[in-house]
């Protein structure tokens, strides 16, 4: 018996992960390695199966935006590197110093703070990496002499061991590379202004996805593969460079729930939007706003069926969504794509958002827990995970 009830799901090719580290492997100097970068539940298509997934293809460490993200991780059973990128509250490294995972820091007090809990504890140190900002505006450093204060402030804690430096670049997926040069040689700067201060480095890291894809030379000890190891560009323009051929990993499916076919004009959904006319049929699907999918994609977005583009029509409810098709053409239980390939045809990520005025990343990331994820390979189901029921069914393959 399958472990979900209603007929909408997620499919993820593990395959396709696969191929896009080894794409970015090939893409980047040797030297270079790859943190894969799972956060928001691995950007919709489930952490735990995707982190075991790229490490299992040649990522040497995960990273994720909380660090109740790696507890995850650790209780699933994985050991490699993890590296927090956000802010973690100082009270919190007694969990991280247990679960040996590496936090971000850039203020002084906060490195205080923590070395205390730490020394009361009696714990492990933990390693953290020092966050630059160098044209971001979010979190880290910005100037040297503050630099040079964390780092010796970190120097002096015993129960914290540096283990990193990094920046993040904000417009390397743009034609004009003028800010993320700018970022780059600040960053530079900020690691030369160390080496003549004698300090020795750790490991270094600066290239989200889009930056290892225009500039692969500045990969350091590491980049971040983030929207990229899903099989996505950064931009549409970093797609129409074409300087990596990545494979989309996510597909949404469901299957009709009920079939109604017009005799006479009657409304569908909310607000009567649509009319449906004598002779169409509307079928009705199990999903809605609520599962993640945009209600901004009323009387405007498409399904797949048999291969054929059908149209979404009404608006889309919070647990159900209409579609129109062919007369007679529809049963109930067939299947219908919401993202993804079907036949020849396919409703990518980047069509989807466009749609409704958003970012490819923001599109898995609102697939929330009422659907279940199901993974492949090589054609066949190697898992499952249910976020509504928060069972995990063993992918044997990556234990």
């Amino acid at each position: 018996m399958k472990p979900f009830c209603r007929d909408t799901w997620v499919e993820v090719d593990l395959d396709a992960i696969r191929t896009n580290v080894e794409t970015f492997r090939s893409h980047l100097p040797k030297s270079t390695g790859i943190m894969a970068v799972v956060k928001a539940d691995g950007y919709g298509h489930g952490a735990v199966h995707v982190g075991k997934e790229a490490l299992a293809s040649g990522a040497n460490s995960l990273a994720v935006a909380m660090l109740d993200e790696a507890i995850i991780l650790r209780e699933a059973g994985i050991e490699a590197p993890i590296l927090v990128l956000g802010y973690t509250p100082a009270e919190s490294v007694e969990i991280a110093s247990r679960l040996r995972v590496e936090l971000t820091a850039y203020n002084s007090d906060w490195m205080i703070h923590a070395n205390e809990f730490l020394q009361q504890a009696g714990l492990e140190a933990v390693g953290v990496h020092i966050k630059t900002d160098t044209g971001m505006g979010r979190l880290g450093v910005r100037t040297s002499e503050e630099l040079m204060r964390v780092v010796s402030t970190l120097e002096a804690s015993p129960k914290l061991t540096w283990t990193g430096i990094f920046t993040h670049f904000a417009c390397a997926d743009e034609p004009d590379t003028t800010h993320a040069r700018r970022q780059h040689e600040t960053f530079q700067a900020f690691l030369q202004d160390l080496r003549h201060a004698g300090k020795k480095l750790p490991m270094i890291h600066c290239c989200n996805t889009a930056a290892a894809i225009a500039f692969p030379e500045w990969g350091y000890d590491s980049i971040r593969l983030g929207i990229g190891l899903y099989g996505l560009y950064p931009s549409p323009y970093m797609k129409e460079r074409a300087d990596v051929s990545l494979v989309p990993a996510l597909s949404l499916k469901t299957r009709i729930a009920h079939v109604k076919t017009a005799t006479e004009p009657f409304t569908v959904s909310y607000g009567a939007t649509y009319c449906a006319q004598p002779g169409e049929q509307v079928a009705t699907l199990p999903i809605g706003y609520a599962d993640g999918f945009s209600r901004l994609l009323s009387n405007r977005g498409e399904a797949l069926y048999n291969g054929t583009r059908v149209p979404i029509v009404g608006r889309v409810c919070m647990d159900q969504v209409m579609v129109r098709l062919e007369p007679g053409a529809g049963q109930v239980n067939d299947e219908i794509v919401l993202y993804g390939k079907q036949g020849d045809e396919e409703i990518s990520l980047d069509e989807v958002a466009a749609l409704i005025g958003t970012i490819n990343y923001e599109v898995p990331c609102m697939l929330n827990y009422r659907i279940p994820r199901v993974y492949f390979q090589s054609g066949e189901e190697v898992g499952v995970f249910h976020p509504l029921t928060m069972k995990h069914a063993p992918l044997e393959r990556c234990k």
